[in-house]
């Protein structure tokens, strides 16, 4: 009798999946800005569903003592998005996986450890870049295209729909997008988050790209006046304007900047990037990945800005 030997496990890793997750999790933050500060929230489900509010509730305020008390409830939309999911794999020759258990590990351990945070990094690069990214897609992928998570350039939009929603009919799915500013200013940058805070937005971040950053610096440094006989110049620590950090990015497309607000977005997260080993074989080779289901997700929008064409 002939027994079919592809798909056998050839070696077992107990418990690796959970021995790696906090490393590739450090690893994705150490090569990331944007992704790294995002707050992750864990879902149940790959197409998420979640609610939005769009009005407050009306049974609220004064009331005399021989009042009826009459209930009310805050309104709400329900929305649904389907998430995006990522891959990153390695692999090193059974000759060299025997060759370790033989010795000890050894080799093989440095050489896993040193595959796995090498594809970890380049796995946090890809996501970071496609998290400034043009497109807003649902799902795993389009037309037999993966699709990569939503992008800030493509989910923060004044019209069409979002999530199975129009934006032309709910406000706050509505983003405000500033495409005729080119100098920036202070005054301009008060003005955008101004009308955020009139939204309702509270907690702000400003991501944008190494260039501009300069360009704030430089107009502070024009502004600021030099005392004594120090020989210390320029500025140190975070760049903040009005209490609202400033944060560059590499990954942030060149003349943008987005003014969000931390409370209205996170990156929702079905499966945690961690590695996995797959059960099969078909070659003489072994194979680990890294692998994890997220996706960007914005619960507001109307207390976000991007601002596009800065160049002075």
């Amino acid at each position: 009798m002939v027994y079919e030997a592809k798909g056998l496990l050839q070696w077992t890793d107990v418990g690796i999946e959970d021995a790696w997750e906090p490393v590739i999790q450090d690893l994705l933050n150490s090569e990331t800005v944007f992704y790294a500060q995002t707050k992750k929230y864990p879902v149940d489900s790959i197409n998420y569903q979640f609610v939005a509010r769009t009005g407050r509730n009306a049974a609220v305020g004064p009331i005399k003592s021989v009042d009826a008390i009459t209930g009310d409830s805050a309104a709400k939309i329900e929305l649904s998005h389907k998430l995006k999911q990522y891959r990153a794999a390695v692999y090193i020759e059974d000759a060299r996986v025997l060759e370790a258990r033989k010795n000890g590990i050894g080799r093989l351990k440095d050489a896993w450890a040193s595959e796995i945070e090498y594809a970890t990094l380049d796995l946090g690069a890809n996501i970071n870049t496609s998290l400034f990214g043009t497109t807003q897609t649902e799902g795993f992928e389009t037309g037999g295209s993966a699709n990569p998570m939503d992008g800030l350039r493509g989910i923060l939009a004044t019209s069409g729909d979002i999530y199975g929603k129009s934006r032309s009919t709910y406000d706050v799915l509505a983003a405000n997008v500033d495409a005729v500013t080119t100098t920036f200013t202070f005054a301009a940058l008060r003005g955008w988050l101004t009308t955020l805070r009139k939204n309702g937005g509270r907690n702000f971040v400003i991501y944008t790209t190494h260039e501009i950053k300069d360009i704030i610096l430089n107009k502070m440094e024009n502004n600021k006046m030099y005392m004594g006989v120090s020989s210390q110049a320029g500025f140190e620590g975070q760049i903040t304007i009005d209490g609202v950090p400033i944060v560059p990015d590499k990954d942030c497309p060149a003349e943008h900047i987005f003014i969000l607000d931390r409370e209205a977005y996170y990156i929702a997260t079905f499966k945690p990037f961690s590695l996995g080993v797959p059960l099969g074989k078909d070659n003489l080779t072994e194979t680990k990945y890294i692998w994890g289901i997220a996706d960007l997700v914005f619960t507001r929008f109307n207390t976000s800005y991007k601002i596009t064409g800065i160049t002075g």
